[in-house]
């Protein structure tokens, strides 16, 4: 397993949606190093080789046979990332129960706010200041 040499905490993002992908690397990129993938089989991979601090996974990849879920569900299989926080990230906020029954740590409804985001990740990675 690598680690990701950076002195910031570290994200994999897994978006299809180049402009969710945008929104994200604006609210994100100056305070965590990000690693982000467009499809469920780069994030497996990426979960087995990488050494992450938090996993933005969204739930609709395009993918029938893979969608968000079936990722969170595959990369906790490896016992490395039992404990990793991921976070379903999707525009159906009547899912939430679902998802977090199914194993999400919790949910960012779309479109992403930042104050919402940076709630989420406030002490799953570092303390933040209020005043990003």
């Amino acid at each position: 397993m690598n680690q990701i040499i950076n002195s910031k905490p570290s994200i994999l993002i897994v978006e299809d949606n180049h402009l969710d992908i945008l929104v994200l690397k604006v609210l994100l990129e100056k305070y965590f190093s990000l690693y982000i993938v467009t499809n469920g089989q780069d994030a497996l991979f990426a979960a087995d080789e990488f050494a992450f601090d938090v996993i933005l996974c969204d739930i609709n990849l395009g993918d029938p046979n893979m969608d968000g879920v079936v990722v969170m569900k595959k990369i906790r299989e490896n016992k490395k990332n039992m404990d990793l926080k991921i976070y379903a990230v999707t525009a159906y906020a009547d899912n939430i129960e679902y998802l977090i029954e199914q194993g999400f740590n919790d949910v960012l409804t779309k479109p992403v706010i930042k104050d919402e985001i940076f709630d989420i990740l406030n002490g799953s990675v570092v303390p933040l200041s209020k005043d990003i």
